[in-house]
């Protein structure tokens, strides 16, 4: 079987936008030039993908099977010229990075900042993806640094553990802003923001309200702690987040109090287990554990 990529990547095309034509428009193709890629790549395939009607292309189920495999396959062909690119510059270089929701909104664009401000031939790469997503892209060396909800379930990489202190989050106006600590009792009759169920954070603030003989309920939840904070700017509710969001200088109206009893968020900066990183991948891996470090200190010397 002699497949091109070029094939794949009309395919992944149309998967991603749903139409031929969309995905014409997104390559630069012509609308016939696509059909005729998707029906070459069916004939080699022996087949079909899609089912036709009236112009319309509607997936079948081998289609869905094999999308990630052609999104992977253009990822490993995207990383090969990456590489390639690398070589021929010498000193330039590129640091690919996957992250969740809680580190790619607040923490990472400022740490990218700071990085790339005097080195302008440094490319980054990031994707937001999740836990086992980005595991699986760090062990298969499609990226270089994953930032990943701890623990780890992957053999095939190396984990740097960090425990982030949780705040409670909630507008400068708000009559709780004046208290120097909040608790669950603090927080009994408001309406509370939280992540989705069987979240670690949630599982910690349940135990946490049920031992201090509060109810714990959320009406609102969310999957990025980021959102969480934008909903508490907007005056919906109180939240917990992971500092890394919560004390995030935005300007927003929000403030943050330390609560109590003590809640953590678990995290991990991953790499892959038996590859040696690019010098600019290193640089940029110490200050992204040199500031994670200081997010556990959050609260040291505070009396608690």
């Amino acid at each position: 079987m002699h497949l091109k990529l070029r094939q794949l990547a009309v395919f992944h095309a149309v998967m991603e936008e749903g139409s031929v034509s969309k995905a014409a428009e997104r390559m630069g193709l012509t609308q016939p030039a696509v059909s005729i890629a998707l029906t070459t790549l069916e004939e080699t395939l022996g087949y079909s993908l899609f089912n036709r009607s009236k112009g319309y292309f509607v997936p079948r189920p081998e289609a869905e099977q094999l999308h990630e495999d052609a999104e992977l396959a253009i990822l490993a062909f995207e990383r090969f010229a990456s590489h390639a690119q690398l070589i021929g510059k010498g000193d330039a270089g590129v640091v690919r990075m996957g992250s969740i929701g809680a580190t790619a909104f607040n923490f990472l664009p400022g740490l990218i900042s700071g990085y790339t401000g005097h080195r302008d031939r440094i490319e980054i790469q990031l994707q937001v993806r999740s836990s086992t997503q980005i595991a699986y892209l760090v062990g298969n060396g499609q990226i270089d640094i994953g930032f990943v909800e701890a623990p780890v379930a992957a053999h095939s990489v190396t984990a740097r553990n960090f425990s982030i202190p949780c705040v409670c989050i909630l507008r400068g106006d708000d009559p709780l802003a004046e208290k120097p600590v909040l608790t669950p009792a603090d927080l009994a009759e408001r309406r509370m923001i939280s992540v989705y169920e069987d979240h670690q954070l949630d599982r910690q603030l349940k135990a946490a309200f049920v031992a201090a003989g509060v109810p714990w309920y959320s009406q609102i939840r969310c999957y990025f702690f980021a959102i969480m904070r934008s909903l508490v700017a907007n005056g919906t509710g109180v939240a917990v987040v992971d500092a890394i969001n919560g004390c995030a200088e935005l300007n927003d109206g929000v403030v943050w109090r330390p609560f109590r009893p003590d809640v953590v968020f678990e995290m991990a900066v991953i790499t892959r287990a038996d590859t040696a990183l690019q010098a600019p991948t290193v640089a940029f891996l110490e200050m992204t554990i040199d500031r994670l470090q200081a997010h556990e200190r959050l609260f040291d010397g505070v009396g608690r």
